[in-house]
């Protein structure tokens, strides 16, 4: 295949205060604004605009949200620029094959698989590409979920080689057929190049593409976030708050000190009246725990409002989480840290046409030559050599 005109790719903008579409069992599909969702998130309880029966909304029932999108054209596909996001400096890596297999500590505890059918299915899963916003918010969940709070990420702008691209008839729907682990046989088995599916698990209700690795020509990287594009942080607007914090914390583990011998069962007795609690050490303790919690959720409310402003109330949680994750992976990481941090995340939501700009202004990097293995020649090997894994 060759490779594409890397001036013709078109960029699509969704934004991250998006609204969803909720699908009923009549077959009709609701409007739910990102408010509502949010403030109902707990009943989750919406009505059908076609036939007045309640759903029970959320990304189990949620629907395309753009039924024009141009992805669902195929003569499309290739003309628009992908992202994705990923931990990992060089992906698509063509050795990551070999780094998994050297990395693997294999204790046989998956009943009926060895260890080389193990790297097998691990290692030939199809490479997944999306929207910017889809990438960045992956990122987000992987941070809050998948253990990656502290980790560096990179951003990933891909261009497909040109020529046809085998590619399923309108798009396969996450809720009843999941797309994070498909895998390259299964491509092979049903001659396609990419799966086109509805994305429940980021920017929820878009089409995203998982494609076999020979798909990606060339991409464009860079480091995530961007610290110049940062709002500036004048240190006095928040010092006040940082030093409540500070000093609240400090109480707060000095009465955990003196309690640090009583089992966590016997504080909570204690705390509850049910066992005699001499000086009211436990309650004390839990008292500034919950102080501590309280002042940093408004502390939190307010850089919200500072460097978040155009993310939905939804968007803001998943940020919140991501970033508290980032908290409890930077133990050591002062109060002005955190906040510089914050910011500089925050950018990637406020101004996503500049980490735009920035990325395109990358060199190309070309990863993956077309290639006529097949995976069934690949089981013969111990370590398959030259597919990349997904990183949704």
């Amino acid at each position: 295949m060759e490779i594409l005109d890397p001036a013709t790719l078109a960029e699509r903008s969704d934004g991250f205060d998006y609204g969803y579409w909720m699908k009923c069992s009549c077959g009709g599909s609701s409007f739910l604004a990102a408010h509502d969702y949010f403030a109902q998130m707990d009943q989750a309880r919406m009505t059908c605009e076609r036939c007045g029966a309640r759903i029970h909304f959320g990304p189990a029932v949620a629907a395309l949200r753009d039924r024009c999108d141009p992805v669902l054209q195929d003569g499309t596909v290739a003309s628009l620029a992908w992202y994705h996001t990923s931990t990992s400096p060089d992906w698509p890596s063509p050795d990551y094959s070999s780094r998994f297999a050297e990395a693997l500590q294999w204790d046989g505890r998956l009943v009926g698989v060895n260890r080389e059918q193990h790297i097998l299915e691990e290692t030939t899963r199809a490479l997944h590409i999306g929207t910017y916003e889809t990438a960045i918010e992956n990122m987000l969940r992987r941070m809050n979920h998948e253990g990656d709070g502290g980790a560096q990420f990179y951003l990933y702008r891909v261009l497909r080689r040109s020529g046809p691209l085998r590619i399923n008839p309108g798009y396969r729907d996450e809720n009843h057929e999941v797309a994070a682990h498909i895998r390259i046989r299964y491509l092979d088995a049903h001659g396609l190049d990419a799966v086109r599916y509805l994305n429940v698990h980021e920017a929820m209700g878009v089409l995203s593409l998982a494609v076999r690795p020979e798909v990606i020509a060339a991409v464009q990287s860079i480091e995530i976030p961007l610290r110049d594009l940062a709002q500036p942080i004048a240190t006095e607007s928040f010092s006040e708050d940082v030093a409540k914090l500070e000093s609240l914390k400090r109480d707060w583990m000095a009465a955990e000190a003196q309690i640090a011998s009583i089992g966590r069962g016997s504080r909570r007795l204690m705390q509850l009246g049910a066992r005699p609690d001499p000086g009211g050490l436990t309650k004390r303790a839990a008292n500034l725990e919950r102080r501590h919690q309280e002042l940093w959720r408004d502390f939190e409310e307010a850089l919200g409002k500072r460097f978040l402003t155009k993310a939905s109330l939804i968007i803001k949680q998943e940020f919140t989480e991501a970033l508290a994750s980032w908290r409890s992976a930077s133990p050591s990481a002062s109060m002005h840290l955190f906040v510089e941090r914050y910011a500089a995340m925050a950018s990637l939501l406020e101004r996503p046409e500049e980490v735009r700009e920035s990325i395109r202004n990358t060199e190309w990097r070309a990863v993956h030559q077309p290639t006529t293995r097949t995976v069934e020649s690949e089981v013969d090997s111990s370590v398959p050599s030259s597919r990349a894994s997904s990183v949704r």
